[in-house]
């Protein structure tokens, strides 16, 4: 009994040590200790917080020793805050342990996530790699493709897209990565947002919860991350002048941030403070010493930072310069360089120009003939009870647009093979002439199947037509501009057809501010030396109804469940616009935003363009990119007339 007693204290001593909180470490430290790069430049190496020192503050923000319980992140591509999340969550599991979740916008994106950054990052860590379980089949016990199992936690992988994921789960530490490509309704029971708040409402009381937002921006007036880093404390990374010892922060304004109008760029930036010139190799040192200040601090706000390409150790001066000079006259890639260049939401101008202006600037080129220039003939049908609106295409290699004919087909809706729709066949199989003698059909037509009532019809219609397209109109300003297809079933008469069809969906959101911002761009006809990209040509059949049609929405701003956002309102019929916006989806499905200059050069030739009529600048072609329905895949096409003559007889003239 004499020796228990005197074994006890020992004992408790072995116990102490097992069970007391581990020595205080902050999330950074412990990332530079145990943290291996998963992929990056710097793969397969210690993380050194030295290197992007902006990741430091607000990755221990995610520590119980910091206060706070909200942090958003407004940032640019390549500029490593998705190594933060992952560093946040291997220090909770192996310091702080409890059940988190990490949220992606889509399935895909997630999968993408966990293979190539997040499981390659704790089985490369001997800290995680002794605490998350492996995977086990048919074990409850063990980690999963969407569930990392350690000692005192979990953490849930879960899509923005799925109310199974985002209900019935209490959390205390969330990470909502690319948080601005979350729907804005999901499913009709609200923001996706506002779910994953009510998984930690148990933390409330006690405030040691932790809310970590990361995104690149949106829209202006339609953006997330936007929104909530403007209501917080705006934090900017400041940077000491080496001219003078000022702070300012590198931000993308013309005058500062001066480069030359073509290669070699030899960007550099001009101190606002004392106007010293700052060569680009002197960029990622003076950013080594920077530091985060707030700029908009008040009792009550979260922790918001912004930081972008012009600050990143990843992405050079001139490379900036360039894609700017590439995006400047193109709506799309403007939106692109704003949201993942500059790490800011893009403005849209959603206002369209009077169609008068228009009207005045119409040009004498034939009706139904397909310019020189036009490599792409698309369509969009807009289907009707009392008939079918459509509008015929021709695009060109910098995205300039030529409307070949446009019309109304009268008759009945009902019957597929009949009425409006036979008529619409003629559209479908006529040979345009082109500017060189050939002849040419549609590469592809977009028939709308979305509110009008005449859905089965319309995949009726498409079903046999591998040119026609069956589409639906999608909204919201993350949509893509031609999605992912699905399989759908045809009733027709009380009958199901055997087989079914595809129906695409098109995001019109985005392809409307593109359009609207190609309407306003001036040409030739305005006094310009050129046309510039984009440019919309439009013939004299064009007339007022037409124009009116094409400019019947424009951009308004709602409060939508408390939230501010910009959607599109009709003032009128707007049945034109909306197969100018479907022909747009058929050419992006074709690969126009995606086709290299060798590529033009390649489909001038398959188009019988004569060598004097082509671009003199570019030479001879490896391949260019077609789409091809029945495959639903692109569909390499060699230079050869061999090959250019079996893609012909597939009909993707």
């Amino acid at each position: 009994m004499k020796d228990m007693r005197r074994a006890l204290p020992v004992i408790a001593g072995v116990f102490a040590g097992i069970f007391a909180p581990a020595h205080p470490m902050s999330p950074s430290v412990w990332a530079a200790q145990n943290l291996v790069v998963p992929d990056g430049p710097y793969a397969g190496e210690r993380f050194h917080p030295e290197l992007t020192p902006y990741l430091v503050e607000p990755l221990d923000f995610f520590s119980s020793e910091c206060l706070d319980n909200k942090c958003v992140i407004r940032k640019s591509a390549q500029t490593g805050f998705t190594l933060l999340a992952i560093a946040a969550i291997g220090y909770s599991i192996d310091r702080e342990p409890c059940r988190m979740m990490v949220v992606q916008p889509t399935d895909s994106a997630l999968s993408e996530f966990n293979r190539e950054k997040l499981q390659p990052a704790f089985d490369q860590s001997r800290a995680l790699r002794a605490k998350v379980r492996t995977q086990i089949s048919r074990s409850t016990q063990g980690s999963t493709t969407y569930a990392k199992r350690y000692p005192g936690g979990s953490l849930t992988l879960a899509i923005a897209t799925s109310t199974a994921d985002l209900r019935s789960k209490t959390i205390k530490k969330v990470i909502k990565d690319e948080a601005s490509e979350y729907p804005e309704d999901l499913d009709g029971q609200g923001s996706p947002h506002k779910m994953i708040e009510a998984r930690y409402e148990s933390f409330l009381q006690t405030g040691d919860w932790k809310e970590l937002s990361i995104s690149t921006p949106v829209i202006k007036g339609a953006c997330y991350i936007d929104a909530e880093f403007e209501a917080g404390d705006q934090r900017l990374w400041h940077v000491p002048c080496p001219g003078c010892g000022d702070e300012f922060v590198f931000s993308f304004d013309l005058e500062q941030f001066q480069f030359n109008a073509s290669y070699p760029f030899e960007a550099r930036y001009v101190a606002p403070c004392c106007g010293r010139p700052i060569e680009s190799h002197e960029k990622n040192l003076l950013i080594r010493k920077g530091r985060w200040i707030a700029t908009a601090p008040a009792p009550g706000k979260h922790r918001s930072y912004h930081f972008d390409a012009l600050s990143s150790p990843f992405v050079p001066w001139d490379t900036i310069a360039r894609r700017y000079l590439e995006a400047k006259q193109n709506e799309s890639n403007l939106k692109t360089f704003d949201n993942l260049t500059l790490g800011r939401a893009h403005e849209v101008k959603g206002d369209a120009p009077p169609h008068a202006r228009l009207l005045e600037r119409r040009e004498s080129y034939p009706v139904g003939v397909i310019p020189s220039a036009g490599l792409l003939l698309a369509a969009g049908a807009d289907v009707q009870h009392s008939g079918i609106w459509f509008e015929v295409v021709a695009y060109g290699r910098d995205g300039q647009s030529w409307s070949i004919e446009h019309g109304f087909v009268e008759g009945d809706t009902t019957d597929p093979e009949r009425g409006a729709f036979a008529t619409l066949v003629e559209v479908y199989e006529r040979q345009f002439d082109d500017a060189f003698g050939a002849r040419r059909q549609i590469d592809a037509l977009a028939i709308d199947a979305g509110d009008g009532g005449r859905a089965n019809q319309v995949y009726a219609w498409c079903r046999n037509r591998h040119r026609a397209f069956a589409v639906k109109g999608v909204s919201g300003w993350t949509a893509p501009a031609i999605g992912t297809p699905a399989r759908v079933s045809i009733t027709l008469k009380g009958k199901k057809l055997k087989g079914g069809a595809t129906l695409w969906p098109v995001g019109t959101w985005p392809l409307k501010a593109t359009y609207y911002g190609n309407l306003r761009k001036d040409g030739r006809k305005a006094g310009a030396e050129t046309d510039p990209p984009g440019y919309c040509h439009h013939h004299q059949n064009c007339d007022e109804r037409y124009f009116r049609q094409q400019t019947a929405e424009y951009l308004k701003t709602v409060t939508v469940r408390g939230r501010t956002t910009k959607v599109w309102q009709e003032t009128g019929p707007n049945h034109l616009l909306d197969c100018r916006i479907y022909a747009m989806a058929m050419v992006e499905y074709l690969g126009l935003s995606r086709l290299r200059a060798d590529d033009w050069v390649a489909l001038e030739r398959l188009r019988g363009v004569p060598p004097a009529a082509a671009r003199p600048d570019l030479l001879a072609p490896d391949s260019v990119i077609l789409a091809s329905k029945p495959t639903l895949r692109p569909v390499l096409l060699q230079k050869t007339k061999a090959r250019g003559r079996r893609i012909l007889s597939r009909g993707i003239a």
